[in-house]
This record gives structure tokens, sequence and C-alpha cells, in this order.
């Protein structure tokens, strides 16, 4: 019975998948870029989020001062997705910081709400 109940989660999350869209992403590669992030944006119709490149792995930590939307930021380690966190408006909650649960060297700021196919995984799901 378990076997049935995965195999008809996997086909439903393939479902998914195919039905979405890669991330439309802005692009973060500089520490100018780095230190603004999606800082004073209020609306962002024409992309899904920001994406953070760096040259190496480090521990990562965002905060979500002057940053109005509510984001989903997801850890990357190389292509490997490792983690993902909440960060709310500064609007909605106040200062805040997360931090990536390990050494990171990609970082993705989505939308919350927004749902997309980022390194062939999917973005947005619960």
């Amino acid at each position: 019975m378990l076997m049935i109940f995965n195999t008809i989660l996997i086909l439903i999350l393939i479902s998914l998948a195919q039905a979405l869209e890669s991330c439309k992403l802005l692009f973060a590669k500089s520490p100018p870029n780095w230190e603004k992030g999606l800082m004073f944006v209020r609306d962002l119709k024409d992309f899904d989020g920001m994406v953070f490149l760096y040259g190496d792995k480090q521990m990562r930590h965002f905060w979500n001062k002057n940053t109005y939307l509510d984001l989903e930021v997801y850890w990357f380690s190389g292509d490997r997705l490792v983690g993902r966190s909440f960060l709310p408006s500064v609007e909605r909650a106040g200062l805040m910081v997360v931090s990536s649960p390990e050494p990171v060297d990609k970082v993705v700021e989505l939308i919350r709400g927004r749902r997309c196919i980022y390194m062939g995984k999917v973005l947005g799901l619960p």
C-alpha cells in the first residue's frame, strides 16, 4: 500500500514539474549586487526572484532590511539543494536573519507564492 502511495506521489510531482517553467531570476554576481539583493523592491512582475552566485562555498546569512517582499530562500551547494528558509518582509516581521545550513555557493530568493524550476529542482512547493 505504501509503495502505491509513493508511486502516485512521485507521478504527481513529475506532473507538477512538467507544468512549471524555469525560474526567471535576476542575477547578483558581485558584492554590491549581493548587498542590495531585492531591497526596496515592492513588486517584481517579470521575475520570480534573484539568484546569488558566489565563487566559493561559505556559510551565508541573509536579512530582510528594507525588503518588502516575503521570500523563500533556497540554499545550494554546487548543484545540490541543501535547505530552505522563509524570510518574511521587514514590514511583517521586523528585522530577521536566516542562515544557510552548511557552506553554500548559490542562493535563490524566490518570491513567496511563486513556483518554478531551478537547476532541475522544483522551488516554491511547500
